[in-house]
């Protein structure tokens, strides 16, 4: 019985380290020594089958965790792990730094929130694993507390912090970065206590300024919204800032439709409105969003406080210093003045500094050239249909600008013509200048070329955001103010005149910048090397000290060369290790005896003494000092600077202006453009226009030039166009749509002469596509923009259609095509009387210009030859009476036995079929159509 007693203290030892013993687990075996118990598979069955084991059940925390805390909601998805958002901690048994995280996530709980630690800033719980996910990082885990264990988390390196805020906002994302208001060294020894660190950042889409974050050439609009309380709550205030550049307007409208149309019209980066909830959050691109909101769009929900008229009011006159908004003519449109001031707020509220704004001005309908989203897209102003690339668009082929701000103008221009007859002229006149002047032209260019974004380093100077590199940028283009001024000292129109005014006040600022800065400063602002000798006493002295410090060290290097006998010593700077003396391995073991080994290299030894260390404190101490002296004299230059944003906006702005009229010259003069002219009547003659994208794209071979004539007492107000597939009859509607946008822009434009009457809006309806998001069809889509073009249409618009009514049956298609039509010629209150090009397969409708005088024919002309099909893209008076379509779809590839069958059955629709002619006749002639059809099918 000894063995049994001996093998106590060894299961009491088991039981310690795998859990309390059971008597059913720890009996041993009856029979035998535990050595010689049977290992074969039966003697193990029956072994399991006398001492059944059971199942552990699968523990629902890790070892140290607690449940949440009562009333929580936590997401019960299998991918997510514990503590996934922030509301599920308990603050208090959070360590103290993810104590402070979840305080400052709490107040900014729409917000990605980025902590700096040391090098990295950090994130936890919902905002790791999104960052995770967004960016590819590793999300990696930290202890919070002993009853929480780990949680959730992720983070970027606090140099590449940029980047990844700018990849943030691109998505669509706002970010808050927690910076350390103080050193480690400057905290001082005490362990354990937290460095002070507070919000220095907040980043939205719609208030950035930083240039990586930003697109050069167009604006980064920042709208706010406000909808009536009263009626049916479709009366609307809209007000638009670009902080980066300072631009602030407003308007005031009705109709839910107007509001989704001007909000597609600036593809604003963020909009704000007060919720009706009154709470703040974020709806991200494609999240839920009011009707009125289109998708794509960032909306920012916000508390209706600062919405309000008292609120509002005093916001706008505590920024821009007015007793009254009585001069801005706010009253008028209440509800865009309560925009105008949440908008405000919201700066305020986000960003460290005051961003210098404009004041704010009102817009009206009707002060621009009216563009709806549709018109836009397939137009192709700004960017293509198909793959939404610049190039292949009408922005592509005029914007030779040389500045970004020139760039942006131009591209506002492209999206807002000009209505105002005189505004036109003198724009034109200034086009027209530099086509007869090349020398001034090219003079002008090159002065511009290097010039840099004037608006945008005013705003961020005046933010207090601006490095040492921006404002020397922006002497340099101060600069060239008074060469331009000279070089346009002897023009006369109106947009080359308005910078030859002399510009003491900045000039005295460039000679400012110029007398402090070094010229090639260095991209941190914290680290000296930013101004000039002789620019502030205090500072010639740290410099004259640290001066003495490098003799003394050049001294010293040759001392210790000479008491060591190492020719080769060198006396070494490292911003980790210090000062040190460095010698070669080879010569390591003749140094001196008070030399103190620092660190060994594979092929140096370094070395320190006594008294080099002693001078390494008093050295970094004056660096020290030095640098933190730039940085006060820089930050003063710098406030200096953005107390002037406001007159370098308006020089800035000028300039860029004169970048767009030069560029739109040098694109006439090198591409054979005319100079139209425009009038105040409803006629619009080109004599051989070209298409001024499509030209510029053909390589092989030259664009074929047509006329068009509208609008005038011997030109029609109704053309119906017909011809071939793909014969260029849609090129031929956009091309009419883009030189009349082109004349109200004040461009010239690619014709041999032209007279353009002013048009008030533009309208096309090109192409095909449906909307599966709302639920409609192509045909639905095609009914809805039809229908608001027939509703918004004027005599004096241009309106342009392709294809009406192919998307249902023929009889249904042509008698809608045929209404549409009738409506748009039709005068005398019967209907619109549009100025008007209908390119149609439907050929009956060519009946129309018998029965409506203001209606002709025109068709694109095609050759044939035995079974090939030549387009000559030329339009010539008359009606086509054969679309091609069969040819059309043999040089698509179709199979041949369909096209011989599709031959045969349309040989017997022609022959069997007959639309009458005369409106009355119309529903005889279908008759017959159908009966045709029937015989077929027979």
């Amino acid at each position: 019985m000894a063995a049994p007693a001996e093998q106590q203290p060894e299961l009491a030892l088991q039981g310690s380290l795998f859990g309390e013993p059971e008597a059913a687990k720890t009996k041993p075996p009856a029979q035998g020594n535990l050595n010689e118990v049977a290992l074969d598979e039966d003697a193990l069955a029956a072994d399991a089958s006398s001492r059944p084991r059971q199942r552990q059940a699968r523990a629902t925390n890790e070892p140290g965790q607690s449940e949440p805390s009562p009333g929580s909601s936590p997401d019960t998805s299998s991918d997510l792990p514990p503590w996934h958002h922030h509301g599920l901690v308990d603050p208090e048994q959070l360590t103290p730094m993810l104590r402070h995280y979840v305080e400052l996530k709490a107040a900014h709980p729409e917000r990605v929130l980025l902590y700096r630690l040391g090098d990295f800033f950090e994130c936890f719980f919902e905002d790791a694993i999104s960052l995770s996910r967004l960016l590819e990082l590793t999300l990696t885990g930290k202890e919070a507390g002993k009853a929480m264990g780990r949680v959730p988390m992720a983070g970027i390196p606090h140099h590449a912090a940029e980047r990844y805020c700018a990849e943030l906002v691109r998505r669509g994302l706002s970010v808050a970065l927690c910076d350390q208001l103080e050193t480690a060294a400057a905290k001082g020894p005490a362990k354990g206590e937290l460095l002070k660190r507070g919000i220095t950042r907040v980043l939205t889409p719609g208030t950035v300024l930083e240039d990586e974050m930003l697109s050069a050439r167009r604006n980064n609009w920042l709208c706010a919204v406000v909808l009536s309380a009263e009626g049916d709550g479709t009366r609307w205030g809209l007000a638009v800032a670009d902080v980066s550049t300072g631009e602030f307007q407003v308007t005031e409208r009705q109709g839910s439709d107007l509001l989704h149309q001007e909000l597609l019209q600036v593809e604003a980066a963020e909009v704000l409105w007060p919720s009706a909830e009154g709470g703040a959050g974020s709806h991200a691109p494609g999240a839920g969003k009011p009707p009125w909101c289109p998708d794509g769009l960032h909306l920012t929900a916000l508390p209706r406080t600062p919405f309000e008229a008292p609120e509002a009011s005093a916001t706008l006159k505590s920024r821009f210093g007015l007793a009254s908004l009585d001069g801005l003519g706010l009253q008028a449109v209440p509800l865009a003045m309560r925009a105008a001031g949440g908008l405000v707020a919201y700066l305020d509220a986000t960003q460290e500094g005051q961003v210098p704004l404009d004041l704010p001005t009102t817009w009206h309908a009707g002060d621009l050239l009216i563009l709806d989203a549709q018109t836009r897209r397939n137009l192709e102003l700004t960017k293509t249909q198909t793959a939404g690339a610049s190039q292949g668009s009408l922005l592509w082929a005029l914007d030779r600008t040389h500045t970004a701000m020139g760039g942006r103008c131009l591209r506002r221009w492209v999206e807002a013509p000009l209505v105002d007859l005189s505004a036109i002229l003198e724009r034109q006149a200034g086009v027209g200048e530099l086509v007869a002047q090349r020398s001034l032209r090219l003079g002008v260019r090159r002065l511009l070329r290097p010039m840099g974004d004037l608006e945008r380093l005013a705003g961020r100077a005046g933010a207090g955001s601006a490095s040492a590199r921006d404002l020397v940028a922006l002497a340099d283009g101060l600069e060239r103010l008074p060469q331009l001024a000279a070089l346009l000292a002897k023009s006369t129109s109106q947009p080359l005149q308005a910078l030859t005014q002399p510009w003491p006040e900045l000039e005295t600022i460039a000679a400012l910048l110029r007398h402090n800065l070094l010229d090639t400063p260095p991209p941190t602002i914290s680290e000296g090397g930013l101004i000039h000798d002789g620019v502030d006493p205090q500072l010639d002295g740290l410099r004259n000290q640290l001066d003495d410090q490098d003799a003394w060290l050049r001294v010293q290097e040759a001392l210790e060369r000479q008491a060591s006998g190492i020719p080769t010593l060198k006396l070494q700077y490292h911003r980790t290790f210090g000062y040190f003396l460095a010698v070669s391995r080879a010569k390591s073991a003749a140094v001196p005896d008070h030399w103190i080994r620092r660190q060994t290299l594979a092929n140096e030894e370094r070395f320190v003494t006594p008294e080099l260390k002693a001078r390494e404190g008093k050295i970094l101490q004056l660096k020290a000092r030095t640098a933190q002296r730039e940085y006060e004299l820089f930050c003063e230059l710098r406030l200096e600077v953005g107390t002037r944003a406001a007159p370098i906006r308006v020089a800035a702005r000028l300039v860029a202006e004169l970048d767009a009229v030069a560029s739109l010259a040098d694109v006439a003069a090198t591409g054979g453009y005319c100079c139209p002219e425009i009038t105040d009547s409803r006629e619009l003659v080109i004599e051989a226009g070209r298409h001024p994208v499509v030209e510029q794209l053909l390589v092989e071979e030259a664009f074929t030039p047509n006329d068009l004539a509208l609008g005038g007492n011997a030109t029609p107000d109704l053309i119906v166009l017909t011809g071939p597939n793909a014969s260029g009859k849609s090129c031929y509607l956009r091309q009419a749509g883009l030189l009349q946008l082109m004349a109200q822009m004040g461009s010239w434009i690619p014709a041999q002469a032209a007279r353009l009457g002013i048009a008030d809006r533009i309208f096309t309806r090109v192409g095909a596509g449906d909307d599966l998001s709302s639920g409609q069809s192509t045909f639905m889509v095609e009914m809805a923009e039809t229908a608001n073009i027939l509703h918004h249409a004027t005599e004096r618009s241009l309106v342009l259609l392709d294809e009406i009514g192919r998307g249902t049956a023929t009889f249904d298609g042509l008698s809608i095509a045929w209404a549409v039509a009738e409506h748009l010629a039709a005068a005398d209150g019967q209907g619109i009387r549009a100025r008007s090009v209908f390119a149609t397969h439907y050929h009956e409708l060519n009946e129309l210009a018998d029965l409506l005088p203001n209606v002709a024919n025109a068709q694109v002309l095609v050759e044939e030859s035995g079974e090939s099909l030549v387009f000559l893209h030329r339009v010539a008076p008359g009606g086509a009476n054969r679309s091609y379509g069969i040819e059309a779809a043999r040089l698509a590839g179709v199979p041949p036995s369909v096209v011989l069958r599709a031959r045969q059955v349309l040989g017997r629709i022609e022959a069997n079929s007959h639309v009458a002619v005369g409106l009355n006749q119309v529903a005889v002639g279908l008759n017959q159509v159908a009966v045709g059809l029937n015989r077929v099918a027979a």
